[in-house]
C-alpha cells in the first residue's frame, strides 16, 4: 500500500471511531494527506500514521525524530484533565475517552486516547511520556505495549528536570513497532544534550518495516532469563484474577523464577516532591531531603535484586480497567508503576492475557541501562490479544 493508503484507511478508522471511543483531541486529516502524498519512500517508518499526545510540546524531539524517519501524525490523541488527581482516564473537553474492550470502561491514562486508538487498530503507533505509568497504565487496560525507557532514554524539550521522573515514549501495537520508534526517537539533542546516548538496535539485512516481526534482541532466543515476580510492590494487593492471568503466564514460558527478597520504602510521598520540582513548584528542603533519600534506598534494593536476577515482573496495574468516569474513586492502579519513575529503570508493559474480559498487563523491569532485557523478557511473556469488540 502506498502512504496515501495508509493514510486515509487510518484517517477514516479515526472519523468512524472517535464519535464512540472519543480518542481524538484533534484530528489534522488535510495537513496528513499533504505530507502523505509529498512523501519519500524513505526512512525506517515511511508513511507510519501516528497520534501525538494532546499537549505535547511542538519542538518535542520525539516528534521532530520520529516525522524525520516518515511517519505521519494525523492529530493528537486525548489526555486526562489538568490537575484531576488521579489521571487514568481521557477527555476530549466534552465526553470520556472509552476502552474499545468496553465503553463502560477507561483506557486508562494519561495517554488515554492515544491506547484506545493503538488498541482499535487506527494507527499503530502513539506518543506519550511517562512520570507515573502514564504509558503504562493505558497499555495495560488496553491489552497494548507502553515502554518507558530507562530515564533520558528519549530527549525532551525541557532538557534535564530537576525530579526526573518523566520519560517520554510511544505505546504500539507490536513490539519491535515500538522498540524501533524508541529507538529512532533516541540520543542526545540541542534541547537535551544530557540525554543517554542514542540506543541502537541491530538492523535486519532488509530494512524494517512497521510490524516486522522478526526479533533484534541478541541472545534474546538462546537465554534463559532468571526473574523475580512480586504481585504488588506497596500495601495494596493486586486483584487476585489479575495476579493469576500474570502468574500463569509466567509459569507457561522459559525463564526461571528465583525467590529474591525485595523491601522497597514507600514511593507516593517522594514521587509527589519529586513532581513539584519537576513542574516548578516550591519544596521545602527537608521534603526533597527524603525524597532523595527514598530514592537511594529503592536504587540500592533493586540493585541488589538485580544482582540475582535479570529481570522483575509485576502486574502493571492491581485492578482491570476501571469505569470510564470512576478515576477519582479511590481506584489504586498505578502503585507497581510509579516506584520505576522515582528511581528510573526501563519498564514495559505487554498483555499477558484476560480477567474478567478484559485485558491484564505484565510490567518487565531491569537495571538501568538494560532496556533489552526488560524488553527481551517481555517479548517471551507478551500474548497477542485479539482485536477488542470495537475497532
Amino acid at each position: 500500500m502506498t502512504a496515501v493508503e495508509v493514510v486515509e484507511n487510518a484517517i477514516a478508522a479515526a472519523e468512524r471511531l472517535d464519535p464512540v471511543l472519543h480518542f481524538l483531541d484533534e484530528l489534522d486529516a488535510a495537513a496528513a494527506r499533504a505530507v502523505a502524498e509529498q512523501l519519500e519512500p524513505t526512512g525506517l517508518l515511511a508513511g507510519v500514521p501516528f497520534l501525538i499526545k494532546s499537549r505535547t510540546p511542538p519542538d518535542a524531539p520525539i516528534i521532530g525524530r520520529l516525522v524525520a524517519a516518515g511517519a505521519i501524525p494525523i492529530g493528537w490523541s486525548t489526555r486526562a484533565r489538568p490537575g484531576a488527581i488521579s489521571q487514568t482516564f481521557g477527555w476530549n473537553g466534552h465526553d470520556y475517552t472509552r476502552n474499545p474492550w468496553d465503553l463502560s470502561r477507561s483506557p486508562g491514562g494519561s495517554t488515554a486516547g492515544g491506547a484506545a486508538a493503538v488498541a482499535a487498530g487506527v494507527v499503530p503507533l502513539a506518543t506519550g511520556g511517562d512520570s507515573g505509568g502514564s504509558l503504562r497504565i493505558p497499555a495495560s487496560f488496553s491489552g497494548v505495549i507502553g515502554f518507558k525507557g530507562t530515564h533520558g532514554r528519549i530527549p525532551r524539550p525541557g532538557g534535564r528536570p530537576l525530579g526526573g521522573l518523566t520519560t517520554a515514549g510511544v505505546i504500539g501495537f507490536n513490539l519491535d513497532d515500538v522498540i524501533l520508534a524508541t529507538s529512532i526517537a533516541s540520543g542526545p539533542h540541542r534541547l537535551d544534550p544530557t540525554a543517554l546516548p542514542r540506543w541502537p538496535v541491530r538492523v535486519l539485512e532488509h530494512r524494517p518495516t512497521i510490524a516486522d516481526g522478526d526479533s533484534w534482541l541478541v541472545g534474546a532466543q538462546s537465554r534463559r532469563w532468571r526473574v523475580a515476580y512480586r504481585s504488588t510492590l506497596g500495601a495494596c494487593a493486586a486483584e487476585p484474577g489479575v495476579d493469576r492471568v500474570v502468574r500463569e503466564r509466567i509459569g507457561a514460558v522459559d525463564v526461571e523464577l528465583v525467590d529474591v527478597p525485595l523491601e522497597l520504602a514507600p514511593t507516593e510521598e517522594a514521587w509527589r516532591v519529586l513532581s513539584d520540582l519537576d513542574n516548578g513548584r516550591g519544596v521545602e528542603a527537608s521534603a526533597a531531603r527524603r525524597a532523595r533519600e527514598v530514592r537511594d534506598f529503592n536504587n540500592t534494593a533493586l540493585a541488589d535484586l538485580f544482582a540475582e536476577v535479570d529481570a522483575l515482573v509485576t502486574p502493571t496495574t492491581l485492578t482491570v480497567a476501571h469505569g470510564y468516569d470512576q478515576h477519582e474513586q479511590s481506584i489504586v492502579t498505578g502503585d507497581p508503576c510509579w516506584v520505576f519513575n522515582v528511581t528510573g529503570h526501563p519498564a514495559v508493559s505487554v498483555p499477558v492475557g484476560k480477567s474478567q474480559g478484559l485485558p491484564v498487563g505484565a510490567q518487565v523491569v531491569a537495571p538501568h541501562g538494560a532496556d533489552e532485557v526488560a524488553l527481551a523478557v517481555a517479548r517471551l511473556l507478551l500474548v497477542d490479544l485479539p482485536l477488542p469488540p470495537v475497532h
